[in-house]
């Protein structure tokens, strides 16, 4: 019996990632109203939502466990490298996202923001530790709320 086949980019990834991006905007809105502290939580959570987005495009059915997803074998070590992930997004469905990131936002970088944020979520995990980012630039806010403009529009016909 074949595993049926998972319609990409998965929707039940794509909603989880968007739990962390509420998450990172109401922590971003606190962190504006004062409490700087959680700028980098925030800049985390963006990492970390941006990195579902992205894994949405590099899943499939969990055999073990079939009302599960699992991710897609020959992704890089580091699963947190954004553009690790992104290199490894199926070359029809990464044109697909960069026409529907260029529709809906004309001229937005995405590779460059991508890359911008490939270790924002482990560089801002363990603010204590030498690597960490000691400065945040408001791009890395960016990246998640436009992946979530194009993920809504890719997965719309799964809720449709």
């Amino acid at each position: 019996m074949s595993t049926p086949k998972t319609h990409l980019p998965a929707f039940q990834v794509v909603t989880y990632a968007r739990d962390f991006l509420r998450a990172a905007q109401i922590l971003e809105q606190h962190a504006i109203g004062g409490e700087t502290d959680l700028f980098s939580v925030a800049a985390m959570t963006a990492g970390l939502a941006s990195e579902q987005y992205l894994k949405s495009f590099l899943v499939e059915q969990n055999p073990a466990s079939p009302s599960f997803l699992k991710l897609v074998s020959g992704l890089p070590q580091n699963k947190h490298d954004l553009f690790g992930l992104y290199q490894k997004i199926p070359p029809d469905l990464c044109a697909l996202l960069h026409d529907v990131s260029e529709r809906l936002s004309p001229g937005f970088p995405l590779i460059d923001r991508i890359k911008q944020c490939s270790q924002l979520f482990t560089h801002t995990r363990y603010g204590y530790e030498a690597d960490s980012l000691a400065v945040l630039r408001s791009e890395v806010f960016e990246l998640a709320p436009h992946l979530d403009r194009v993920l809504t529009e890719l997965t719309k016909s799964v809720v449709a």
